[in-house]
């Protein structure tokens, strides 16, 4: 069966439409109809808009499911992965926010993953600038980083695969390792549920490789950075929980991986 690209949606703008018909748009022009795309709405505080989105870009091919209530991301994205996971299939899951660059971005990925290795891109802001080359643990922070962030997109340092925890934003996941790690945490509602989910890649004996000849830009938390009491609380709250959840481990593992 095809990979199963993965798209959690939420949508409270107009401008929101345009952006996931790029995602999705993008995904058509570098990869054609190699994949099948699921997007599955998280309850949009502004639910006409879906309707216009699913009638505009219906050409582009794709599934839309509709959640009855706002679960955070863990969940939503658990909609796709449980059926990726009951059929065997590949997973990629893609931010609504992101837009491909690179043609053949699927056959890249699955030759960086050739032993079981969940996959990363390199993500640019619209200005070129990086957005996202891999995670690591800040001992001055406390929490975990995007490496290499506004440096120039074309940084040495930056075009070198690693291994190392990647966004969820753009996230290769293998039938086997799906199988092995199975879905995401839902207690994690709103952030570090992809470290989270890192981590147990580590743990089950994978690898998460940040591959930098797979590109897209990312016009990160476009969706979700508005401001919300609601989603603040759930970010908290999932800081909490990853901080809890991994406090057994030296700090020196959560900085370069297991």
């Amino acid at each position: 069966m095809k990979p199963l690209v993965v798209i959690p949606n939420y949508m409270s703008h107009e401008a929101d439409m345009e952006i996931l018909g790029e995602c999705v748009q993008s995904i058509r022009r570098t990869v054609s109809d190699t994949v099948d795309v699921l997007i599955i709405d998280d309850c949009s505080p502004a639910p006409w808009l879906v309707d216009v989105f699913e009638e505009r870009y219906e050409r582009a091919g794709f599934e839309l499911v509709r959640s009855e209530t706002n679960e955070g991301f863990s969940r939503t994205v658990n909609v796709g992965l449980q059926r990726a996971l009951a059929e065997g299939r590949e997973a990629i899951l893609m931010n609504a926010d992101i837009v491909m660059l690179t043609p053949g971005w699927l056959n890249r990925c699955r030759r960086a993953a050739s032993s079981p290795t969940l996959v990363g891109a390199r993500l640019l802001y619209p200005n070129g600038l990086i957005q996202h080359a891999g995670l690591y643990f800040s001992l001055i922070a406390n929490v975990f980083e995007h490496r290499f962030r506004y440096a120039p997109g074309n940084l040495p340092e930056a075009n070198v695969q690693t291994v190392c925890p990647v966004t969820g934003a753009f996230q290769y996941i293998p039938a086997e390792v799906l199988q092995r790690v199975g879905p995401y945490d839902p207690e994690f509602r709103m952030g570090y549920e992809d470290v989270d989910y890192c981590l147990r890649v580590f743990q089950a004996g994978f690898r998460c490789l940040y591959e930098p000849a797979i590109t897209a830009i990312h016009h990160e938390s476009l969706f979700r950075s508005r401001p919300d009491e609601k989603l603040q609380r759930w970010h908290d709250q999932s800081l909490e929980i990853l901080r809890r959840k991994w406090a057994h481990l030296p700090v020196a593992e959560l900085a370069g991986g297991l």
